[in-house]
């Protein structure tokens, strides 16, 4: 047997890595500021009509844009700053089958929306969300789904007369 060296037995130096949990936050803060960004640059696509006041079409998309990007920068201060969380379970392929029933109960309500009225889909979006999503019972499978979508029929298509 050969004698070994000194740098055979010396420990490898690894580069310094960021924990998943930092990377999943700082990714997330991307993936937010990337949207920001986004909705910001479509607004200009917007053109206002003669006459319009100061809270145009263009006055939501510039809050909710400029929203995101102090959210996005927001997250990602706070991944880089606060400790990072202890290494967490995988996925399950129950935590991914909810994601993708989620994911199918969006799209289907998107595609549904343009032969049905608002309140007849949406009633169902939220009951199959609310039953994804672990809720049980009369209260949250039909009282909930209704009073929500009253809510939102009564704000948006009666109040402010969007178009649903």
């Amino acid at each position: 047997m050969g004698a070994t060296t000194a740098e055979e037995t010396a420990p490898v130096e690894e580069e310094p890595t960021l924990p998943a949990s930092r990377v999943r936050e700082l990714g997330v803060a991307a993936v937010v500021l990337v949207a920001g960004v986004g909705v910001l640059l479509a607004r200009s696509t917007i053109v206002a009509a003669h006459g319009e006041t100061e809270l145009g079409p263009q006055w939501w998309p510039t809050v909710l844009g400029a929203a995101l990007v102090v959210g996005a920068v927001a997250l990602g201060a706070l991944g880089l700053t606060r400790p990072a969380a202890p290494e967490e379970e995988p996925a399950s392929g129950h935590g991914a089958a909810r994601l993708a029933a989620v994911l199918a109960l969006i799209v289907g309500y998107g595609a549904a929306w343009y032969q049905l009225h608002f309140v007849v889909v949406t009633v169902p979006l939220i009951a199959g969300l609310v039953f994804v999503t672990g809720g049980r019972g009369i209260r949250a499978l039909l009282a909930f789904p209704l009073l929500t979508t009253a809510l939102l029929y009564v704000i948006f298509g009666l109040l402010l007369r969007v178009p649903l």
